[in-house]
């Protein structure tokens, strides 16, 4: 047995083992614990797998660089918001039509300008038509 587990180990150190050859070497050295380096080396890994760091290191100045960057970033909101809240009320609409004549012709070039605007989509969509009908003509042929 002690010659199959040397040449497993040789396989090992040149990376050609499988799965199940490295489990049957460990546990061989599992069972028949002795303090050859081979030995020592899975012993070690075994323990290192199990022991987990006890704290993950958190740079300390990262911290307290987020605390003031948030201040600073609330603060700046409210400082660009204050002006707006306190213009808003004192300042009159400069769009606010007091007339009502005067907003009637308003709404009514507002709406010509829309009409204009359906207008000439009616025109280009005559002329896709043209293009579909000459299309269509040419499937036929």
């Amino acid at each position: 047995m002690e010659s199959r587990i040397k040449s497993l180990l040789e396989k090992y150190w040149q990376g050609e083992t499988s799965v199940e050859e490295e489990s049957l070497i460990k546990e061989y050295l599992k069972s028949n614990p002795d303090q050859s380096p081979e030995g020592m080396y899975f012993e070690n890994i075994e323990t290192k797998k199990t022991v987990s760091s006890q704290k993950a290191f958190d740079h300390p100045g990262r911290k307290i660089r987020r605390v003031w960057l948030s201040v600073a970033a609330a603060v700046l909101i409210v400082l660009i918001t204050i002006p707006f809240i306190f213009n808003n009320e004192s300042a009159p609409d400069q769009f606010a039509v007091e007339d009502p004549t005067e907003a009637l012709e308003i709404t009514r070039a507002s709406l010509m300008m829309i009409s204009d605007g359906l207008n000439k989509g009616k025109t280009y969509s005559k002329e896709l038509t043209k293009f579909s009908e000459a299309k269509q003509l040419i499937k036929k042929q």
